[in-house]
């Protein structure tokens, strides 16, 4: 194994996840009723979606440990989580008056219900069209947010920051808050719960995984624990959805799917804002492209653009993913990174194009502009979105 950490290097690090994480197909039951005695909690509201509320085998999966403790819920939270449908889950919230929160399904209720806390707290108006500005001049303390208890369904990882991302009406820009008093308190893992998520849904989230343990590896600066994780992520992650894709019903390969979601996230601001996360923001919302689907499209273009000053990095990712590097020079396995993401992508059956959610050339300008800068000029960006398409 390549090396991780040099003698030279120093450094800090703030551990940025859940206080808890529970995991364990099955864990449901005994884990929420644990957190909730912990907590108190006699208010809870959830936040979910219209297919995790109306479908027949998750729908009431809350309902029997909550009982009367449930006063109130929303299931109304789409993809990108569209600032006027979390305005209106804010607005039932606050009649409802509870004390725990609890969002259940994808990346989308999960952001929505950190940012239903942040504007309990604040009074934040979320339709506001500088509300991710003005939001930057609160800083309520966790004490003054309602707790959060995250029970995810994909492979997101939306569970484990302070970051929630909404959609502006207007402009449907991704835009987002942040906070440390925005990370929930607990997180459930429970395999079981994921079964009756689409596979492509769930296959994508875990390249999305995947792309949050590669933009860990190549953020600057040294940070050998998140890094030794994320490395452990995607060999996890490469072999489970594999398995998950031939054996959708196998509990074991989904447990360590969310372990490696997990591990793979353990670096939250420098994971979330890489340039394949970046450019791929550019383009979600604007043209309704799932967030998972935005990597599995535009991470490995990025890696092979990113090797030559990432060459190090890139050579301890092809090995994670099983390229056989032997010998290699450095730089000739860093090389072989993107491929083995591409050649995964392609083996879990998953969208490797941008052209059929309606991009053209002609949209590549506009989306790469605002990213531009002198470390990423403008026609290297416009490059790499083409090269997608």
């Amino acid at each position: 194994m390549l090396q991780l950490v040099h003698s030279g290097d120093s450094g800090s690090f703030s551990y940025a996840n859940p206080p808890r994480i529970h995991w364990g197909a099955g864990c449901l039951a005994e884990r929420l009723e644990q957190e909730l005695a912990d907590r108190g909690a006699r208010r809870v509201f959830v936040v979910s979606t219209r297919s995790v509320a109306t479908h027949p085998a998750l729908g009431g999966v809350l309902d029997e440990h909550l009982g009367s403790r449930r006063v109130g819920q929303v299931a109304t939270i789409g993809q990108h989580a569209p600032a006027s449908a979390v305005a209106q889950a804010v607005r039932a919230a606050r009649e409802a008056v509870p004390d725990l929160v609890i969002s259940f399904g994808g990346g989308s209720p999960i952001d929505a219900a950190k940012a239903i806390t942040f504007a309990l707290a604040t009074d934040l108006d979320l339709t506001d069209p500088a509300a991710a500005q003005k939001a930057r001049g609160f800083r309520p303390a966790a004490g003054e947010v309602l707790p959060h208890l995250a029970i995810p369904t994909t492979l997101s990882a939306a569970e484990l920051s302070g970051l929630a991302g909404f959609t502006t009406e207007d402009e449907h820009e991704k835009v987002g808050l942040r906070g440390e008093s925005l990370i929930p308190r607990a997180v459930i893992l429970d395999a079981q719960l994921t079964l009756h998520t689409p596979l492509e849904l769930w296959l994508s989230t875990g390249i999305r995984a995947v792309d949050h343990a590669v933009e860990t590896l190549l953020a600057p600066g040294s940070h050998p624990f998140p890094d030794t994780l994320a490395l452990d992520a995607l060999v996890r992650l490469r072999s489970s959805l594999l398995a998950t894709r031939a054996e959708p019903d196998d509990l074991a390969a989904r447990t360590q799917s969310q372990l490696g979601a997990w591990f793979s996230f353990t670096l939250p601001g420098p994971a979330a804002a890489g340039l394949s996360h970046t450019l791929g923001k550019r383009i979600g919302s604007r043209h309704g492209i799932p967030h998972g689907v935005t990597s599995c499209v535009l991470l490995p273009h990025v890696m092979r653009y990113l090797a030559p000053r990432t060459a190090h990095a890139q050579a301890k990712i092809a090995q994670a993913l099983m390229v056989d590097i032997g010998e290699m020079p450095v730089e000739r396995a860093a090389a072989c990174a993107g491929d083995a993401v591409a050649d995964l992508v392609r083996a879990l059956g998953l969208p490797d194009r941008l052209a059929p959610y309606g991009l053209t050339e002609a949209d590549l300008e506009s989306a790469a502009r605002p990213v531009a800068s002198d470390a990423w000029p403008l026609e290297d960006l416009i490059g790499i979105y083409r090269a997608a398409l």
